[in-house]
């Protein structure tokens, strides 16, 4: 059973969903392999203009890394893991065609960073958003934190990271985090419209651009601030605190 799909559409956006639904799209081993192909399938391919990043269903974008799989992982495990992602995300942050997170539900935990590493967040109404890592002992490992706070105002950032709760799409938006609420009676579609104006663009257009916008975190800084919340949550992950809320949340699923 494949847990991503890759296509090609005739406007140059290539859709990436994660097919996991039973288990509300969580990223495991798996998923990492179809992400950086497709990272680099967008990075090369001349034809291809945007990447869209969706989860199947209605329920769920992502729910995060899979616990079932990472609970059990020890402390060097844990790290080589968090670095692997965090590195994919960092070559999504800085991939030179514009990228799309396409919230299609509920988006959880590493699920926030993954969408956090694209340029524009579109969601379904009523979606809930949650970087919930601190209620489990833990803190954001891939990155996120860093990308929030180059992208939201400093204490907008810090106050979502702090109270690691839920928080409905449409105020996300106020807070500048999600960039349209979509109905989402046809999703795609609805997405569709939106890029409609960017695709119009040749892909050297595009390309110019974002590599404007990206400049300025591929400085020896940024990665270092970023590589290094990697390591801080890598020490946090064999806690007595994580592995009881771990514990406790794989009780309620």
């Amino acid at each position: 059973m494949t847990v991503a799909t890759i296509e090609h559409d005739q406007d140059g956006v290539v859709w990436f969903t994660i097919c996991r639904p039973e288990k509300r799209n969580a990223i495991n081993f798996e998923v990492m392999d179809k992400l950086e192909e497709t990272i680099k399938l967008v990075e090369d391919d001349k034809q291809a203009k945007m990447l869209v990043i969706t989860g199947t269903g209605e329920k769920a974008f992502c729910s995060g890394g899979d616990l079932s799989q990472f609970q059990h992982l020890q402390a060097e495990g844990a790290k080589q893991m968090l670095k692997r992602m965090g590195q994919l995300l960092y070559s999504l942050l800085t991939l030179s065609k514009p990228t799309v997170a396409l919230i299609n539900g509920a988006v959880m935990g590493g699920g926030c960073e993954l969408a956090s590493a694209c340029d524009f967040r579109y969601a379904k109404s009523g979606s809930k958003i949650g970087f919930i890592q601190g209620k489990l002992g833990i803190t954001t490992g891939w990155g996120g934190a860093t990308m929030l706070f180059e992208k939201l105002p400093y204490t907008r950032a810090l106050n979502i990271l702090l109270r690691a709760e839920r928080i409905q799409a449409e105020t996300m938006q106020a807070y500048g985090w999600i960039d349209a609420v979509l109905p989402g009676n046809d999703l795609r579609e609805e997405c569709r419209q939106l890029l409609a104006p960017y695709v119009s663009q040749s892909v050297a257009v595009l390309r110019a651009y974002k590599l404007a916008a990206i400049e300025k975190w591929k400085s020896d800084e940024f990665r270092i601030r970023f590589f290094a919340e990697i390591s801080r949550c890598a020490e946090l992950w064999g806690s007595e605190e994580h592995e009881k809320a771990v514990r406790a949340f794989l009780q309620k699923s």
